[in-house]
């Protein structure tokens, strides 16, 4: 009977890698099209990858928590096979019930983003609870009926600070994937930062005035302008494709999201056509989404140019990192009240600083700095951002 590789799955868009989570079958297992053979993740979404077709499975090539490439055969079926009644070992031991196998390996857990969000803020190590779903996937029920069940232990004295031992965080799954995709956007790239201070006083009154009307914050505001901005210099709305620099006909703003476990960067499509506040309810729907691990592929896929914040954080300046295949990225830091001269006179202003890392392969050193002109100066007179 023929062999049928399976790769990652057209499904998943142009997604380049992503991680095994978990396999739900075994060699020699037989499968039926559409059962589940394995859960890949992409950034932060999990997929679960159904059979194409009927067989049994043959080979399995990459490993649990292994981050693989399109060009990667994950396993093999043998084609048709599924229908064979499998002949059981003779005296087959009986299961063990889920409750008495063994935790999975951090890594190699599978657990729904919510579940891990709550073991997060119970502070819970996930791989000590007990899955109820399919191939022992693990719920925020799970999580929640561990939490309940930990109250109800008589509760165990610390060891001493001299036997604590050093935590480890295992370095793989999403957090491999990250490490990966950032460390071949440096090494990929001729990447450099320019830097600039805009005076966004009148951007913080409009702000104000605006917030009255609909939930509105700075990053709504800057998405917006860096819209205006990319209609004016389009070489930063592009990527390279072999030979070739491809300006890019439709503007798609992605926004860095800080997860507890990663980074995703979902993406506000044709941003240039919203309004304020649609912008404005779609970025946070999407950063909702997207901290609840709710986001479809289609919502982080397709990003043309990356915004950046890290102003909560008390960060001015900093070196953003390039998303690939995109040609920029902005960063945005805190908005600071100084002292400065301002139309000739000593006043007090609020003042913004701009980090704005290109490909200088794409874009030279002067358009980069026209467009970060372009910007400041939608910023320091913010009459179009309504």
């Amino acid at each position: 009977m023929p062999n049928l590789d399976i790769l990652i799955p057209d499904e998943l868009g142009d997604v380049e890698e992503c991680v095994v989570v978990t396999w739900l079958k075994r060699v020699g297992d037989p499968i039926k099209k559409g059962e589940t053979l394995v859960v890949l993740q992409a950034a932060n979404v999990a997929y679960d990858y159904p059979s194409p077709s009927d067989g049994t499975v043959t080979e399995i090539l990459a490993q649990q928590g292994e981050v693989v490439n399109k060009q990667q055969v994950l396993a093999r079926l043998e084609v048709g096979a599924a229908g064979a009644e499998p002949v059981p070992p003779p005296e087959a031991a009986a299961p063990e019930p889920a409750s008495a196998q063994a935790p999975a390996k951090a890594g190699e857990v599978l657990a729904s983003p919510l579940a891990r969000r709550v073991a997060r803020e119970h502070q819970v190590d996930i791989t000590q609870v007990p899955g109820s779903g399919a191939g022992g996937r693990i719920s925020e029920k799970d999580v929640l009926a561990y939490v309940e069940a930990q109250k109800a232990r008589p509760a165990v004295a610390p060891k001493p600070a001299s036997q604590a031992a050093a935590e480890e965080i295992p370095f793989s799954g999403v957090r491999a994937l990250i490490a990966k995709r950032m460390l071949e956007s440096i090494q990929g790239m001729a990447q450099l930062t320019l830097l600039t201070e805009a005076d966004v006083t009148e951007l913080v009154d409009l702000r104000e005035s605006l917030k009255a009307q609909f939930p509105l914050t700075y990053t709504d505001l800057i998405l917006q302008a860096c819209a205006q901005a990319l209609e004016q210099h389009p070489r930063l709305n592009a990527t390279l494709d072999g030979d070739r620099i491809r300006i890019l006909p439709e503007i798609n703003i992605g926004l860095a999201v800080a997860l507890e476990d990663g980074l995703i960067v979902p993406v506000i499509p044709n941003i240039n056509r919203l309004s304020l506040q649609q912008i404005s309810e779609t970025r946070q729907r999407l950063v909702e989404r997207a901290r609840t691990g709710k986001l479809t592929l289609d919502e982080y896929n397709g990003g043309t140019f990356t915004l950046t914040n890290l102003g909560t954080y008390d960060i001015d300046g900093f070196t953003p990192i390039i998303n690939p295949p995109e040609a920029a990225v902005l960063g945005v830091g805190r908005i600071v009240e100084k002292v400065v001269v301002h139309n000739g006179k000593i006043a007090q202003r609020a003042m913004l600083t701009l980090s704005l890392t290109i490909d200088h392969r794409i874009v030279d050193g002067a358009p980069g700095a026209a467009f970060l002109k372009t910007l400041k100066q939608i910023l320091e007179a913010p009459e179009s951002l309504k």
